[in-house]
């Protein structure tokens, strides 16, 4: 039998608990209508919780690497302190924010994948002086 949900507490933030939900599990047809509207995870309100879509991750050929640069991704979001509707402004940033954790780790297949994407997501190429954007939320970007 499949797992229906995988936990974790986040590398990134470690308050921070993720939960990777299948379409086995019984709670999957309540969180499908989220997922489609706000993408491949999103943390859950008031909570130190997020919640990626297993079932994207089995559909890609880079799962680790597509979850990494997801949890990332949602904990940049937090770090800044985005809540509600999330604006082209705030998912650039998370993008450039989840660049800095990711590279701080050392996930270098999960930057290359936000690398091929990004331009299609954010109309523009990826440079280190974007980085300055985000360089309040995470000082260790100072010195790029």
């Amino acid at each position: 039998m499949e797992e229906s949900i995988f936990t974790y507490q986040s590398e990134f933030q470690p308050e921070v608990q993720v939960i990777v939900v299948f379409k086995e599990s019984d709670q999957y047809p309540q969180l499908k209508p989220y997922f489609e509207t706000y993408g491949y995870g999103f943390f859950v309100p008031g909570k130190d919780m997020m919640l990626i879509d297993g079932e994207n991750l089995l559909e890609m050929d880079s799962s680790p690497e597509l979850l990494k640069f997801i949890e990332a991704h949602e904990i940049s979001h937090y770090i800044m302190g985005h809540d509600g509707p999330r604006s082209e402004d705030d998912e650039l940033d998370a993008d450039l924010g989840a660049y800095v954790l990711l590279n701080e780790k050392g996930y270098t297949d999960s930057i290359k994948l936000l690398l091929r994407n990004f331009k299609t997501r954010h109309g523009v190429k990826f440079s280190m002086n974007l980085l300055d954007r985000v360089k309040k939320f995470f000082p260790q970007v100072v010195g790029k």
